[in-house]
């Protein structure tokens, strides 16, 4: 399902791992980087500063993914982790890599609950998730699944104020029906045009 998790360290020469990549890549001159792999833009990792090296925050693992840099790479995307070495299988779309890395780093969040962005009471609502949540889910990073009105086309969201981990659109789509009640007589009204 997951494709081939196996060893990328062939990929440009560099050693595997994100932070490896990345501190790599920052290391190259501008417009020589065509083919490298580094941290996607927007995801953790990605706000180290050229030239300097990126120090992993992560005390265990930590979601992020990597790109192809260069527009023949533009659809090439890597789950990865950085508090360990580990990479995933290339994928075409950024929310298979994504979903890819929290599979490695945080196992079971595909059984969490999907729940609703919320109203007005942050706080409430923030309460409610944490008893939804395994105890200290996502106090440590752990991710948030949410329901979007477009959420199995919604782009999964890194670090939000809701969440300090990833935001991730449910894969699925829950829907309300409420029971109608049985219609205990019909009104019509014809016209014969007479």
């Amino acid at each position: 399902m997951h494709g081939d998790h196996g060893d990328h360290t062939g990929d440009v020469g560099i050693a595997a791992g994100a932070v490896a990549r990345q501190t790599a890549f920052l290391a190259v001159p501008w417009g020589e980087q065509r083919g490298m792999w580094c941290i996607f833009y927007g995801h953790p990792g990605s706000e180290s500063l050229r030239g300097e090296p990126l120090v992993s925050t992560a005390p265990l693992h930590r979601p992020t993914v990597l790109h192809r840099s260069g527009w023949e790479y533009r659809k090439q995307r890597r789950g990865a982790c950085l508090g360990c070495q580990w990479e995933g299988p290339d994928w075409r779309s950024e929310r298979e890599a994504v979903e890819d890395a929290h599979d490695h780093c945080w196992p079971g969040w595909r059984d969490l609950p999907a729940v609703r962005r919320p109203g007005s009471n942050v706080e409430r609502w923030r309460a409610e998730v944490k008893r939804a949540y395994p105890e200290g889910w996502l106090e440590a990073g752990g991710p948030l699944v949410t329901m979007r009105p477009d959420s199995r086309l919604s782009r999964h969201r890194p670090s939000t104020p809701l969440a300090e981990g990833y935001e991730l659109a449910a894969s699925y789509v829950v829907t309300s029906v409420r029971p109608k009640s049985p219609a205990t007589h019909v009104d019509l009204v014809l016209d014969l045009g007479m």
